[in-house]
Formats: structure tokens, C-alpha cells, sequence
């Protein structure tokens, strides 16, 4: 018998013995390839199987992500439940912030956030090198100025700068606090920080050298009361028109009553003024200067705040 048989379109003639595995029919090129193609084909349990994997390999994947989110979720609404609303809404603008465009906006975010709002200094100021040992930071209860190193910028992290920007910030609350308390007069208040400055320079000569040779003239000339008197008295004038300057808004704010809470926590303010000790050549203090009260409420508020917008950038 013969069949014609098609190769890449080149038809011959063979003959064939009739073998049940030949086939009956004339095989095509184009036949060839759809039987080909057939054998391959998954049929439809097939199909239905391989559907039924992949749908649940992406039901699976699904209730992974899920629960996941689930955790992350769980997990931000533990670490968040700490932080007041407010402040939520405060760190939310900042978290993105960075340089001085994140310390410009953190200073104005805890202004607003504090009430100080034309009572705090519009702006800190960056001047002078870090100290031997530490980055350094201060407010000035005369200027109204808050001050820092140039570390303050370049080697901080970011709930850092925080932590120090809402330190100093509580300083100017308890120094403007005094001035805006019934019965405590400008007088009084330079008064404390006089006392003060006079106590440390005695105490650490090499803080204010000019001071200390004035005053060992007079330890030889035995009239060391009456040089520190016309000393204390001719710095209070000073001081007190420049109290009155660099605090002109916040000496026109309604006065706490003697015997309010906020009076009574200025003038224990007030008197640890005039117990302050301060930083040692290295810029750092001691513990009589970290356990001063206007330190110690200091350095709760500023690390409380730090360490949640540290905890809220974590999430």
C-alpha cells in the first residue's frame, strides 16, 4: 500500500507494510504539529487542578499579608498608645524632615505645642564649637535666646535634636514662669541669677578671669563685701533694663497669683536660679548641676519627648 507522506512540504511515496502503528490517514505538516500540540495540552481535570494550586497558593499568600498587616497594625497601635494625639500629629510633619528645615519646624512644632508662642525666642541661634567632651546647648534667662553648638546640627540624630530643642524650650517656661509671677519682680529674678554667676565665679576662677582678679585685689585689700555689693548692685541695674527689653511681650501676660501652683513652682525656680552650677570646661555638668530642680524637670521633659518621637519614627 502506499501513502503519500509529507516532509517539510516534500510529498514521496513509500510503501508501507500494514502495521497497526502506522497510521491509516495521510499525515500533514499541519496535522503533525496539532497532534503534537494535543499531547501537550493539559486536559480539563488538568486545568482544573493547576487552578485550584494556584488559588490556593494565592489564598495562602493573602492570609500571610493579612496577618501580617494584622501584626504591624497591632503592633503600631502598642507602641503609639503612649503618645498623645497631639503629638502625633506634630511628629507626623516631621518625620520626613531632615537638616535644618526638621530642627526649624521640630522648635516650632514644641512652641506651639508648649503655649510659648511670642514668649520663646523666634528662633535658636547655632554659634561656637562643641565642648571638649559634648555638643552644647543653652538658654540665656537674660537675652531670651536659646543657643547651641554646631554638633547640634551635624552630629545628632534627629529625636537628639528634639530632646535638646524641648530641653532648653522648658527652660524658657520656668525663667519666663518667674516673670510672669505676682510678687516677683524683674529685680528679683536678675537678683537670683547674679548670685548666681558671683557664686561660680568664686567658686571656678577660670570661668570668669576678669572677675576673679577684681575680686583677689579686694580679698587683699580686705573690702571683698563691699567690692561684691557695688558689684551685685551696679549688675542688677544693668541686667534689669535688658530683662525688660528681651522680654517686653512677656512681661505684658496676665501675672500667675502668689498663691497659684504655677507661683508657688517659680519662686522654688527662683531660688534654685541662684544654686545653679554650671558646666565644667568640658561642657558638661555635675551632679549637683544635673539634680538642680530646673535640671532635673529639664531633662525629664526633653527626654520624655525624645524618646517618643523616637518610638513613633521606629513605627
Amino acid at each position: 500500500m502506499i501513502y503519500p507522506v509529507s516532509f517539510s512540504g516534500v510529498t514521496t511515496n513509500k510503501p508501507v507494510k500494514n502495521n497497526k502503528s502506522v497510521n491509516k490517514t495521510p499525515v500533514t505538516d499541519k496535522q503533525y504539529i496539532q497532534r503534537e500540540i494535543k499531547k501537550q495540552t493539559p486536559n480539563k481535570n488538568q486545568k482544573l487542578k493547576g487552578l485550584l494550586w494556584a488559588g490556593l497558593a494565592l489564598a495562602a499568600g493573602t492570609a500571610v499579608a493579612i496577618l501580617s498587616r494584622g501584626k504591624i497594625k497591632a503592633r503600631r497601635a502598642d507602641v503609639l498608645k503612649d503618645i498623645p494625639q497631639e503629638l502625633q500629629v506634630r511628629f507626623e510633619k516631621l518625620k520626613n524632615l531632615s537638616g535644618k528645615d526638621f530642627i526649624d519646624n521640630a522648635y516650632n512644632e514644641m512652641v506651639d505645642y508648649m503655649g510659648l508662642k511670642g514668649i520663646a525666642p523666634k528662633e535658636i541661634l547655632i554659634n561656637g564649637n562643641d565642648g571638649l567632651m559634648s555638643i552644647t546647648g543653652g538658654y540665656n534667662p537674660m537675652l531670651n535666646k536659646i543657643t547651641y553648638s554646631s554638633g547640634f546640627v551635624t552630629k545628632l540624630t534627629k529625636d537628639q535634636q528634639l530632646t535638646m530643642l524641648s530641653h532648653e524650650l522648658k527652660h524658657c517656661e520656668q525663667f519666663t514662669n518667674m516673670l510672669r509671677t505676682e510678687g516677683l519682680t524683674v529685680e528679683k529674678y536678675v537678683e537670683s541669677t547674679v548670685d548666681n554667676y558671683i557664686n561660680n565665679a568664686i567658686r571656678t576662677p577660670y570661668q570668669s578671669v576678669h572677675f576673679s582678679i577684681a575680686y583677689s585685689r579686694a580679698r587683699e585689700a580686705g573690702t571683698v563685701k563691699e567690692f561684691l555689693a557695688k558689684m551685685k548692685n551696679a549688675w542688677i541695674q544693668e541686667l534689669a533694663k535688658e530683662v525688660r527689653q528681651n522680654f517686653a511681650e512677656v512681661l505684658k501676660l496676665s501675672k500667675f497669683k502668689a498663691d497659684s501652683p504655677e507661683a508657688r513652682k517659680a519662686f522654688e525656680h527662683l531660688r534654685a536660679n541662684s544654686e545653679y552650677e554650671g558646666l565644667n570646661i568640658f561642657g558638661t555638668g555635675s551632679d549637683t548641676y544635673r539634680n538642680n530642680p530646673l535640671e532635673v524637670e529639664a531633662y525629664a521633659f526633653g527626654d520624655k519627648i525624645g524618646t517618643m518621637f523616637k518610638k513613633f519614627l521606629s513605627v
